[in-house]
């Protein structure tokens, strides 16, 4: 794992070709494509092979879980490629959490990575969880998960106030069940209405 270039060009193999999200399963091996095209696809539209071409690209699965380890996420590890069907690849909402913090704060990648990083969050196609629990005018960074055992969706979340905050859930589900998306919008509608609150104007004594 280390500096990449954004314009640098990553070639499709075919045992990087994987079902479940994304269009890229139905790409021809041995296309190429731009670094940053495919980071986008990763992020907006979940996509699998995306994910896997960016991990070989960035060293592998042992030398992304060292680099996870330094940053301090210790539950947050990769046993496998994508799709992973078993589920052996395990974070949490709390290191995710931080994870978006430390982003947000600059301290693992620059200003104008960061930025970039937080651009292409706001483009995430799957609207239907953390936003729609979000008022009037808020805006959201956000990757969600999604596996028939689990629901998940992690944002940065900017009010009209100037208030900035990370909301992080994910939620265990039988198979598929609708139920965990609506847990998810009420969550966000709660910790939206607390942070978008006024502030108590000071009281005076005479």
């Amino acid at each position: 794992a280390g500096k990449v270039r954004l314009d640098e060009s990553l070639t499709l193999k075919s045992e990087m070709r994987v079902g479940g999200s994304g269009d890229l399963q139905y790409k021809k091996p041995g296309t190429q494509y731009i670094l940053l095209e495919v980071a986008k696809k990763m992020i907006a539209i979940s996509d699998n092979t995306a994910t896997n071409m960016l991990i070989e690209r960035l060293g592998g699965i042992e030398a992304l879980d060292q680099r996870f380890h330094s940053w301090g996420l210790t539950t947050t590890v990769l046993r496998n490629v994508l799709p992973d069907l078993e589920g052996t690849n395990t974070t949490s909402p709390k290191e995710l959490a931080n994870l978006m913090l430390m982003v947000n704060q600059g301290r693992l990648v620059s200003e104008r990575s960061r930025d970039r990083i937080i651009d292409i969050m706001q483009q995430t196609q799957t609207n239907t969880l953390l936003p729609k629990g979000l008022g009037v005018g808020a805006t959201i960074a956000h990757k969600t998960g999604t596996l028939g055992s689990l629901l998940a969706d992690i944002g940065m979340v900017d009010l009209l106030t100037g208030k900035r905050y990370i909301v992080s859930v994910m939620v265990k589900r039988p198979h598929n069940d609708a139920a965990a998306e609506e847990l998810i919008r009420q969550i966000s509608r709660t910790t939206y209405d607390y942070f978008n609150q006024p502030l108590p104007t000071p009281s005076t004594t005479s």
